[in-house]
């Protein structure tokens, strides 16, 4: 007995060792808030106000030191982050993490991000470079200084190279592809052709339904759908499950959302703004809140680590702003005819011409180092062919990608962080060629509007919703459509503008066939009644989970389902629900396993249960889905209701929906109990913010949490069908700007501030974030903020 006695306080004693250890091992990269730091580098002190949430108030006398402590201090928080975003452009991830993500880098060098990166870097204006040289030197000075590394490097027993300017401006570019809606999108709706014929085909290629909300429109235009697209069929490459799943590049930004009224439409007669970027919530988070204050600087909201300024949303004492994807269909794949006798050249129109050869360098990490590879990548006068790196791609596809020519993102945020005006604002927007964006605005004086950031290609034939033949001069881009035409709005008689991926207003061009609907179509509903607002009435708006879905096809089940006496006691969860998608709704689980499985049992058959499973059904696309159920919703007889697969017999709608119904109804049963109030949807719809390292080190990520919101509401939550119904994107960035007290202006961006584990803003945001909650800005009052960090200068070089 007394030996056992000494081994437990042997034990105990060990795990006290142990725990504190692990303490000091994770706190020892931990920046400090307070006190003074002296740094090689800037001309005069720089002083860092922070708040209660680590988000930094940077105060300097010029630009140059404003930039070079944001590099700094970005990187003290968020260097893993950076560094992984850049090894990505350059296609090296592989260098950090070995074959696993070899294919990820692959096609990283095909399509040649960095590449794309030194090109635009050598044509930025001189202020802009100054201003990223700036940063850089910022970001170097901690690499140089830091003591501690982040402990990921430790783990992979690596450490980040010195920053250079390319490396910030290939961040850009990702987050450009990233915007790119149809990279995926038309590669599925290619193989939904080759699975079916093309008058199937056409019924899946977005359209407008028949009433479709626009921004500057009214409450309800008449849809006007896009001519259709010639279908081709071409020699296909290889449709394996390693196919499906290799990596295409950045993910994909869903959904967001932007609601601006005026003084009209407010109780304090001044603007209220509200922005919601959504995307995929990550640890560390997307954005770096950060306030940036110089003698031509003073302005607040989202940084991207690895660049300088702020940029997708923002607030500056003037103007307030927030970006939604625009969904302009920007990129098309051509498809090459290469000459039998020689590969390395392909076919035109005028015959045959030399494919640009790029030799690359594959980077790999092994037990014995760094092992190289050449790669090779071959380029036409469309653009990389990717057909041996990009999922379901037809052989020899060339992609044509308007990103392929200088973005304009950071000549654009520069004058965006600076401007004052509607005028100011449109200009800067003006110089952004890629992403496709539809940015919203307010002022101070009173003013709201939007304008559209886009460069449609002028196509002579079809929309390019579909890949085309290369060889033939027919689908050649005639330019793009110049910026004066572009969507915009000022000030428009209803008093308000929102913008939820919508269409901006009728246009007699073609811009994309993939703007999303559901959400808009829900705000118009709100619009209808809409008041004076106070400011919680509209930061209530943004995070609505009232579902029009829902209220569109209930009724439909309700009566197909009438006379089915095993489905009655889950079926009387629908009586007198309010269709909001909450975490205490057991209504809002039943039919959103009812919705999936109404879509699959309609459409899984004539595309394929594979292309259904791995792409047709995933968040990224599942619009086009819920677009065409809603286009034949009324049409009980409608032959996509029809199963294919089922001989001598014609299914209707309401037998699909009796079906979805039995399903979904077995698996919440035999998930969550027999008991239909216990399946209440914050049991299953919860968000679990992952690290990148997190699937091998699961202590890096967050333990799940509940989630209020689903596909198709205001406050999206979209969710994973492979895991249902866990939540993979939403409202990672959100802001209010008040412009009656600037002080009343909040913003949040989960989970927390820093990207070091165990810091105290590693996940200090993450609860409040889901219950809705947003943090103040301090716009007046930072310099009032107690935790003060002085960065000393006096020592340029």
């Amino acid at each position: 007995m007394r030996t056992f006695k000494y081994m437990l306080v042997i034990l105990a004693c060990f795990a006290v060792l142990l725990i504190t250890a692990s303490r000091i091992f994770f706190h020892l990269p931990q920046p400090k808030y307070e006190g003074s730091i002296d740094l090689e580098g800037l001309s005069t002190d720089v002083r860092v106000r922070f708040d209660a949430y680590g988000v930094p108030h940077i105060f300097a006398e010029n630009d140059q030191d404003l930039m070079f402590a944001q590099g700094y201090i970005t990187a003290r928080e968020r260097m893993f982050q950076m560094d992984m975003a850049r090894l990505a452009g350059r296609g090296e991830l592989s260098s950090l993490f070995g074959e696993v993500t070899l294919s990820s880098d692959q096609f990283m060098k095909t399509v040649g991000f960095y590449r794309l990166a030194r090109a635009e870097y050598a044509q930025l204006p001189e202020e802009c470079k100054d201003i990223i040289g700036a940063y850089t030197r910022g970001v170097n000075a901690y690499i140089e200084t830091v003591k501690h590394l982040p402990r990921e490097y430790v783990f992979l027993r690596s450490q980040p190279e010195p920053w250079v300017p390319e490396d910030t401006v290939v961040c850009g570019t990702l987050m450009a592809f990233s915007l790119t809606r149809s990279k995926k999108t038309e590669l599925v709706l290619y193989r939904i052709g080759e699975n079916t014929n093309s008058e199937t085909l056409q019924h899946f290629i977005p359209s407008p339904p028949d009433f479709a909300p626009t921004v500057s429109g009214p409450a309800a235009a008449k849809g006007t759908a896009p001519p259709q697209s010639a279908f081709f069929r071409f020699p296909s490459g290889r449709f394996d499950d390693r196919f499906i799943q290799a990596p295409s590049g950045p993910p994909d930004i869903a959904a967001s959302n932007w609601m601006i009224y005026s003084g009209s439409r407010t109780t304090t007669r001044a603007p209220i703004f509200t922005g919601s970027p959504d995307l995929k919530p990550r640890i560390p988070a997307l954005f770096y809140v950060v306030r940036l204050k110089s003698d031509t600087y003073d302005v607040i909201g989202g940084s991207i680590p690895g660049t300088p300024g702020v940029s997708a949303v923002g607030f500056n004492g003037k103007i307030a702003w927030s970006a939604v994807n625009g969904r302009v269909d920007e990129l098309d794949y051509f498809i090459e005819k290469p000459n039998p006798k020689n590969p390395d050249q392909y076919l035109t129109e005028n015959g045959y011409v030399d494919f640009e050869i790029v030799e690359e360098t594959l980077k790999i990490k092994t037990a014995a180092g760094i092992r190289e590879e050449p790669f090779t990548v071959k380029i036409s006068r469309h653009g990389p062919i990717i057909s041996d790196v990009m999922p379901l791609a037809p052989e020899n596809a060339a992609m044509k990608w308007v990103g392929m020519e200088p973005t304009g993102l950071f000549p654009a945020f520069v004058e965006l962080n600076r401007a004052t005006t509607f005028e100011e604002f449109r200009s800067a927007l003006s110089l952004i060629r890629s992403p496709t964006l539809n940015v919203g605005y307010a002022d101070a004086k009173g003013n709201i509007g939007y304008q559209y950031a886009a460069s449609p290609p002028v196509r002579p034939k079809g929309t390019g919703a579909l890949p085309v033949p290369g060889w033939t001069g027919e689908y050649e881009w005639q330019g793009t459509i110049p910026f004066e035409r572009l969507p915009y709005d000022l000030n428009p008689a209803k008093g308000y503008l929102a913008s939820f991926n919508n269409p901006a207003k009728e246009t007699d061009y073609h811009m994309t066939n993939y703007y999303l609907y559901e959400r808009a179509l829900r705000f118009e509903e709100v619009a209808e009644d809409l008041g004076d607002l106070t400011l919680e009435e509209a930061r209530d708006l943004q995070l609505d989970v009232v579902s029009v879905v829902a209220k569109r096809w209930i009724p439909h089940a309700l009566r197909a389902c009438k006379d089915r006496d095993d489905l009655a006691e889950s079926l009387k969860l629908f009586d007198g629900w309010d269709h909001a998608i909450r975490t205490e709704s057991p209504a809002a689980t039943l039919f959103n396993a009812f919705y999936f499985r109404l879509m699959e049992n309609s459409f899984a058959d004539e595309v394929g249960v594979p292309l259904w499973t791995e792409h047709l059904s995933q968040s990224y696309i599942i619009y086009v889905p819920d677009l065409l159920l809603l286009r034949i919703a009324d049409e009980a007889e409608h032959i996509l209701f029809d199963n294919i697969l089922t001989t001598g017999v014609r299914e209707t709608r309401d037998e699909v929906i009796r079906t979805s119904m039995e399903q979904a109804v077995e698996e919440l049963t035999q998930r969550l109990g027999a008991d239909p109030q216990g399946w209440t949807w914050g049991k299953v719809h919860r968000m679990t913010f992952k690290h990148p390292m997190g699937d091998k080190m699961g202590f890096f990520n967050l333990r799940p949490i509940p989630t209020e919101g689903d596909t198709f509401t205001i406050n999206a939550g979209m969710w994973n069908n492979t895991k249902p119904y866990e939540m993979e994107s939403g409202g990672v960035i959100r802001l209010v700007v008040d412009f009656s007290d600037i002080e009343n202006s909040t913003i949040i961006c989960p989970p927390g501030q820093s990207g070091h584990y165990k810091s105290p803003h590693y996940d200090d945001l993450a609860e409040m974030w889901a219950e809705g909650g947003q943090i103040p800005m301090h716009f007046t009052s930072a310099q009032e903020l107690p935790r003060l960090l002085v960065l000393e200068g006096g020592t340029v070089p």
